[in-house]
């Protein structure tokens, strides 16, 4: 274990120090945070509050606390230093989804697993930084009080969850919970405290570790937290919320004088205490009155009032939650060894096997539920997103027509022209002479994806299309959030279209997941459940209709085999299920003439030759692309939509 360089070490403490002893303290601290921290660049320096904190990539900033500096000694900011330093060399997030992070709780609860994760690997890296780590906890349980101290100012007590994130850190700290926990709250936290040393001990090698590790180690811990714990947590994360929409009904009543609470029912910070805290007699009496309250409104008042409580209490939970996290985040020559210190390695080593295994066993279990909780459309764009941003670039590139201003030949105009001159030096053609900027126009773009969704499409057409699917929204959506200007519309279609998104609407997870189900319709185990037709002319005349209604330029691509096979109620007038070809050839021709969209059939997968038939280069607007895959997909997409647009 390497040992803590002389200039690092405490000296003896003063009770006042002058500002250049300051200076120099601060100096010691900023370089024993870059060595731990392994990064020389990275910035160490007073914060604007008086705290310590470790400010995540792309900043990778250490602030520290001028008033500890000052007043709490060099061994206890040499552990706070530490605790920072350490974070800046293993804590990594970056691989967390966003919408996990953004769960209430979650990112409380990682915080209250990564300081102690932290702190054990740099108290195997160091030798020294132990034992100023135990003067940091032994002295506030690093922010345990704050924590507790920051809940009672915010809402007037302190919630389940926070109480669980607090007892996480002090049993990492002390080996056991403190006395007279909630019932739910220990309970929990039984049932959960294996995870939580099981993260908390994983971390790379301290002495050899290269960022690859870092990252996996990081991975692991966060699986275990999401899998193992936070499922459980999530329960006291729910009876939190349900608490304090109530207390915000007995807030709201107690406002209006509906009600009256004694002050020794009231929280140290003037709010009403949680239903859960009060005595059971008074308990039941404000159930009682707020369901009177709730009988005598209407329905629309009703609702109102329980939306307002709602509100409130996802604004207060979220809100300290912030609060929570930024306290967290600031604890975020060789010789040959001797027979005794052989063994106690090798059985060190021997129990790092073990719990290897052990890690190993429990993370294929926590791999095999991840991979159960993600949808159809989850695992689809894992296999595309490696194409997503090429895709998205090169249509950027595509549709940003006006980057430069355009000119035109004209006379008088506003710009003389080089070749112009030439010419009329040769010539006298005064015409060529100038030239004159034309008005720049706002372009739009509206695309409405048609996918095939009868039975012919099954086994690998329909995995490469839906995959299709996933890569053209995905690019386009982030075309719309680069330009504004993009919009895009999904359909599926058996007998008749299928809606999956509107033009106008936002493509988030509400939508994904509805589209997840498109695989399942082609094997009738969906919602629509129509797979043995696939009246294509109709759904495509229908599509293109409503694609008529939106302004600027209009692309309809249409994912299919090629092969329409309809039933005899849905068809154009004058077509029936004898003449399905020619009907489809017929609409496709009348886009081509009678319409301003621009068509593109593509057949993901084998076997979708037909695409070429119906969808023919010979129509005006109209392009094909059968018989590839999502690769050779993403690397035309952009050059055909080109060669419609031109």
């Amino acid at each position: 274990m390497p040992k803590i360089p002389e200039q690092f070490k405490p000296s003896i403490e003063k009770k006042e120090i002058t500002s250049d002893e300051y200076q120099r303290r601060l100096d010691r601290l900023k370089t024993m945070g870059r060595v731990i921290g392994g990064d020389f660049e990275m910035e160490v320096k007073v914060g604007e509050k008086p705290e310590w904190r470790y400010i995540f990539k792309p900043i990778n900033r250490i602030e520290v606390n001028p008033d500890d500096i000052k007043k709490k000694g060099l061994e206890y900011c040499f552990g706070l230093i530490a605790h920072e330093g350490a974070h800046r060399k293993i804590s990594r997030i970056d691989f967390i989804p966003k919408k996990i992070w953004q769960k209430r709780g979650f990112s409380f609860l990682m915080n209250a697993i990564e300081d102690p994760r932290v702190n054990n690997w740099v108290s195997e890296k160091y030798d020294g930084a132990k034992e100023w780590l135990e003067k940091v906890y032994n002295k506030d349980l690093t922010c345990e009080e704050k924590v507790k101290k920051i809940a009672k100012e915010k809402v007037g007590y302190i919630p389940k969850y926070i109480l669980f994130g607090s007892e996480i850190i002090r049993y990492w700290h002390t080996g056991k919970f403190s006395k007279d926990l909630p019932k739910d709250v220990k309970k929990t936290l039984e049932k959960t405290i294996k995870y939580a040393e099981l993260a908390y001990e994983n971390i790379p090698d301290p002495f050899n570790s290269t960022e690859e590790e870092i990252v996996e180690s990081a991975k692991n811990a966060y699986k275990i937290v999401y899998s193992a714990i936070y499922p459980e947590y999530k329960k006291l994360i729910e009876q939190d919320f349900e608490n304090e929409k109530i207390r915000q009904m007995i807030k709201e009543m107690l406002e209006n004088g509906e009600i009256e609470l004694s002050e020794e029912n009231m929280g140290s910070e003037g709010e009403p205490l949680p239903l859960d805290e009060l005595p059971e007699d008074l308990r039941e009496k404000l159930k009682k009155k707020i369901k009177e309250k709730l009988d005598s409104m209407s329905e629309e008042e009703r609702k109102k009032f329980e939306e307002r409580a709602e509100k409130r209490a996802e604004e207060l939970l979220d809100e300290l939650e912030e609060d929570e996290n930024k306290e967290l985040r600031g604890k975020f020559s060789e010789q040959l060894e001797t027979k005794s210190e052989e063994r106690k390695r090798k059985r060190k080593e021997g129990l790092k096997e073990k719990r290897r295994e052990e890690l190993k066993k429990k993370l294929e279990e926590i791999e095999k539920k991840l991979e159960s909780e993600k949808t159809e459309y989850d695992k689809a764009y894992e296999e595309v997103k490696p194409y997503i941003d090429k895709v998205a670039n090169d249509l950027i590139n595509l549709f940003c027509f006006q980057r430069w201003p355009k000119f035109r030949k004209s006379f008088p105009g506003q710009k003389l022209r080089l070749k112009g001159a030439m010419k009329y030096i040769a010539t006298k053609d005064y015409r060529d002479l100038f030239e004159r900027r034309e008005k720049l126009e706002k372009r739009s773009f509206n695309f409405l994806v048609l996918v095939d969704l009868s039975g012919s499409m099954s086994g690998k057409k329909i995995e490469e299309t839906f995959k299709g699917v996933v890569l053209l929204v995905e690019a386009l959506n982030q075309v719309d959030t680069v330009f504004g200007n993009c919009k895009v519309a999904i359909y599926g279609f058996q007998d008749e279209l299928i809606e999956y998104k509107k033009i106008d609407e936002p493509l988030d997870d509400r939508i994904r997941k509805k589209m997840s189900i498109m695989k399942k319709e082609v094997n009738n185990k969906g919602e629509h459940n129509k797979s043995g037709y696939n009246n294509d002319g109709y759904c495509l005349d229908k599509a293109s209709k409503i694609l008529e209604k939106t302004e600027g330029e209009k692309f309809l691509v249409v994912l299919s085999d090629g092969l329409p096979v309809g039933d005899n109620i849905h068809h154009l007038p004058g077509y029936d299920s004898s003449t399905e070809e020619e009907e489809l050839l017929n609409v496709v021709k009348n886009i081509s003439e009678n319409t301003d969209q621009k068509v593109l059939g593509i057949g993901l997968g084998p076997g979708t030759g037909h695409v070429k038939k119906f969808y023919s280069e010979e129509f005006r607007n109209v392009e094909n692309m059968p018989n590839v895959n999502v690769k050779q997909l993403s690397e035309k997409i952009a050059k055909k939509l080109k060669e419609l647009i031109e």
